[in-house]
């Protein structure tokens, strides 16, 4: 299960948290993650009702990635050719939003589209008071980065840790063209944070030692349908990525597509306030939030682990 009843919703902001993005990270992974570890998904919807009305229905699911269960927050819009809009005109709507939606959520939101905003302005030259969000600002978007920071507000957590980020490989299509993973809105975002291309680790020779015996079969309490064998390959189409058997477009070099998006990277860095490996903590929740896709040979998931810190001995 995801959440424990443990941990209190609206608690103070004395709770910690773990971010793992080593699989990659996107807003709508990390909205599902934060949701399964106990946010209120219905309270999340009545803040995007507030700033954005009728324009877009949050929903969650139980799904499988890669054998790992998760839980996926779909976004649907409600409204037909939604307006491009510019930081200045998101500042405004969260700005004028205050006494009607939670202050701390609407100070996460204006440091996360802030970041945004910059990186944005970076990779297209311009001052970033004349960004349009083209992709990052759609409704979409909106919702997974307020819906975030509002989940985040909800759970009570004041600092976080993130891990290293998976931000893929190759070359993706986009608005703009045939461009180079990691995009440039989230090379700039990962700027200072430790970065891995992602590729999936390569299978382990015959005979390998792992420093331990295994002299009895790997029993666990529930079935699947694949095996726990450290000992076999992954399949050949994940070996080593890419994550597709199928060859990538001609012209297009081929690798591991995109794991990391911008609004997933600038999130980490607006509500993280540092990197490194899980700090000395008692956790009380861990959620797991889904990607879209169904990676192959690892699952497609950020997992956000939230409870209290302890004194080191």
């Amino acid at each position: 299960m995801g959440h424990s009843d443990d941990l209190h919703i609206d608690s103070p902001s004395g709770s910690i948290a773990w971010i793992d993005a080593t699989a990659g990270i996107a807003g709508d992974m990390l909205l599902g993650a934060l949701i399964d570890a106990g946010a209120d998904l219905e309270r999340v919807q009545s803040v995007l009702d507030v700033l954005i009305p009728g324009s877009v229905k949050l929903a969650k699911r139980t799904v499988d990635r890669c054998g790992q269960r998760s839980l996926k927050v779909d976004v649907e819009l409600l409204v037909e050719n939604p307006p491009h809009r510019t930081w200045t005109s998101i500042r405004d709507m969260l700005e004028s939003a205050r006494g009607a939606v939670p202050e701390r959520t609407i100070d996460l939101g204006l440091r996360v589209f802030g970041m945004l905003a910059k990186a944005e302005g970076r990779a297209h030259g311009i001052d970033p008071e004349d960004v349009h969000f083209h992709e990052v600002g759609a409704l979409d978007s909106i919702a997974d980065v307020i819906g975030a920071c509002e989940a985040w507000r909800q759970l009570g957590i004041g600092e976080a840790t993130g891990s290293t980020i998976a931000v893929g490989s190759g070359r993706i299509r986009a608005a703009h063209g045939d461009i180079p993973v990691p995009v440039p809105a989230t090379a700039y975002l990962a700027e200072g944070w430790p970065t891995v291309a992602g590729d999936l680790l390569p299978p382990r020779p015959h005979g390998h030692d792992h420093g331990h015996a295994h002299s009895h079969p790997h029993a666990h309490d529930h079935e699947h349908d694949h095996q726990h064998d450290h000992e076999h390959p992954l399949p050949e189409h994940a070996a080593g990525g890419p994550h597709a058997a199928a060859a990538p477009p001609s012209g297009v070099a081929p690798g591991i597509g995109e794991l990391a998006t911008p609004t997933g990277v600038a999130l980490m860095r607006g509500l993280a306030t540092s990197y490194g490996p899980m700090p000395g903590m008692v956790t009380r929740a861990i959620g797991i939030g889904a990607g879209t896709k169904d990676t192959p040979g690892r699952p497609n998931v950020v997992r956000a682990f939230i409870g209290e810190s302890y004194p080191h001995a």
